[in-house]
């Protein structure tokens, strides 16, 4: 059947991660949570088909790798690969920030929250460029807090799939393309990207910006507009200033500057930070005040309520919309909060970053002392072949009593 999950509860991944619920999907594959047998901690687990056209998961593993260490990046624990899938099992996280925010009274977060967490998506952008990748699909929900109390407050970048190294092997800015193709969110996009042009490093912190925006407002003037086109000839001709109305001041320089960027320019990430600090410190908010999520909601509050942006008069959209690569769990007028993307990065993947080497460490990692290799030859009795895993099974004596796995979020869809 071609929409059955590729795996099901209780099967256990390379004899070590058993899968406990599916958390998440999409065009470019399924994502999982699970119980590590090893170490007694719940993981994520990402999975894409082998026979799926359009690989993503390759880039997804290089760049995690890369970025190991770093305060606002997942911890990678293992990856694989059998004839069924691909899969990459790493550090689970909380919920997102679209889910927090649309939990919100108003939908929205208050100027604090906005504030102290737009700085650290800005650091996690700062250091995914720093090893010289773009993300290429900055949004709300590909930024989650930690799961763990310890970890709540902090914000993690998620979702590498659509990465590009924008330097060569020297550390210089690769030419740009003619023509790249149109990569992202259609709501949280750069003006570049809706023209098809090469995205830079600008071109992320044009996608927060717009989730600066969203987060105080609880909207973005072209929610509700399906067409790809369309949105970009709104964005283009918006009054970017006005958008402003609800933020400090001083996040207007934080605008010229990403407008006065091209391609190839550094932003000035000391600068923007300094300008959040600023920003923060001027108004007497605290780093260690509660976030919005962290606050009881109070009793009288009513309905979700956005504040309304102007709108622009826009010329017809042309006759195709937006594709929609995955369906939302729930109906949602946000309809163009879908990914309208395609990987491109075949050929750069296969010259700098060997996914079997990446992997071959984790393949042959010794496990509860016995060296299990990835091409093992396994009997079928009690075994999974597809899955180089036992099949379901029902022990529990590994479950820590009494613990009940709550619903994280759905990671990096």
């Amino acid at each position: 059947m071609a929409n059955e999950d590729l795996l099901q509860p209780g099967h256990v991944v390379k004899e070590r991660w058993k899968i406990l619920k599916k958390i998440g999907g999409g065009g470019f594959g399924e994502i999982y949570e699970g119980l590590d047998l090893v170490t007694q901690e719940q993981v994520a687990l990402k999975l894409e088909s082998s026979q799926q056209p359009k690989q993503v998961l390759k880039m997804e593993v290089a760049v995690l790798k890369k970025l190991q260490g770093k305060e606002h990046i997942c911890r990678f624990i293992g990856c694989g690969r059998n004839d069924r899938f691909n899969y990459v099992v790493m550090q689970l996280q909380g919920k997102n920030l679209a889910e927090l925010r649309r939990a919100q009274p108003r939908g929205a977060f208050s100027l604090s929250t906005t504030l102290r967490i737009g700085l650290q998506i800005l650091k996690a952008i700062e250091s995914i460029h720093e090893v010289g990748f773009l993300h290429r699909d900055i949004k709300p929900s590909n930024f989650a807090i930690g799961r763990n109390p310890h970890r709540m407050r902090k914000v993690y970048m998620l979702d590498f799939g659509l990465a590009r190294q924008f330097t060569t092997g020297t550390g210089e800015v690769r030419p740009p393309r003619a023509a790249a193709g149109f990569r992202g969110t259609v709501r949280y996009a750069s003006v570049n990207a809706h023209k098809n042009k090469e995205m830079g490093r600008h071109d992320d912190l044009w996608s927060l910006f717009y989730m600066l925006v969203e987060f105080v407002n609880g909207q973005l003037p072209w929610r509700k507009i399906k067409d790809k086109e369309q949105v970009g000839l709104m964005k283009e001709k918006y009054d970017h200033k006005s958008l402003l109305k609800q933020l400090p001041l001083d996040l207007q320089v934080f605008l010229e500057h990403i407008q006065s960027l091209e391609y190839a320019d550094k932003p000035d990430y000391k600068m923007l930070a300094n300008l959040f600090e600023n920003c923060i410190r001027l108004r007497g908010i605290r780093y260690s005040d509660p976030y919005d999520w962290e606050k009881p909601i109070p009793a009288n509050e009513g309905l979700p309520s956005t504040r309304s942006l102007p709108t622009v008069a826009i010329p017809s959209a042309l006759t195709t919309a937006a594709t929609l690569n995955q369906p939302s769990a729930t109906p949602n007028v946000d309809t163009n909060n879908q990914e309208n993307v395609e990987p491109d990065n075949k050929k750069e993947l296969e010259a700098q970053l060997d996914y079997e080497n990446l992997c071959r460490k984790a393949r042959t990692q010794s496990i509860e002392g016995s060296t299990v290799p990835y091409t093992t030859a396994i009997s079928n009795h009690g075994r999974d072949k597809n899955c180089n895993a036992t099949v379901p099974i029902t022990d529990n004596t590994r479950q820590p009593p009494g613990q009940v796995a709550r619903k994280p979020a759905v990671q990096g869809t």
